[in-house]
């Protein structure tokens, strides 16, 4: 995925300063931050759950996700078969890695 949009926000200077020192002790960038952030409320429709401080809020995104997992509609797959697959994988990689 190609980055091509840019988000802009503004925030109080010490806010900024503050948390840029935090981010980059974790070897982040402000920029990284939001990406991770934006890219979480995408992939999980609503703001990360660890965010969100109301109990009913967590518990109908729990609630959703389980039934989310009990519908899918994928077979599931042994563990042996799936051992074998990523098995199979790791050594075509190996041998393109060579």
């Amino acid at each position: 995925m190609v980055a091509n949009s840019l988000v802009q926000a503004r925030i109080d200077t010490e806010v900024k300063e503050q948390a840029s020192a935090v981010l980059e002790k974790m070897g982040l960038t402000v920029s990284d931050a939001v990406r991770i952030l934006l890219t979480r409320i995408a992939s999980e429709g609503g703001l990360p759950v660890e965010l969100t401080t109301d109990p009913q809020i967590y518990d109908a995104w729990f609630r959703a996700k389980v039934r989310e997992t009990l519908d899918d509609s994928h077979s599931d797959v042994p563990d042996d078969k799936a051992s074998a697959q990523f098995a199979a994988r790791k050594e075509a990689l190996r041998k393109k890695i060579r």
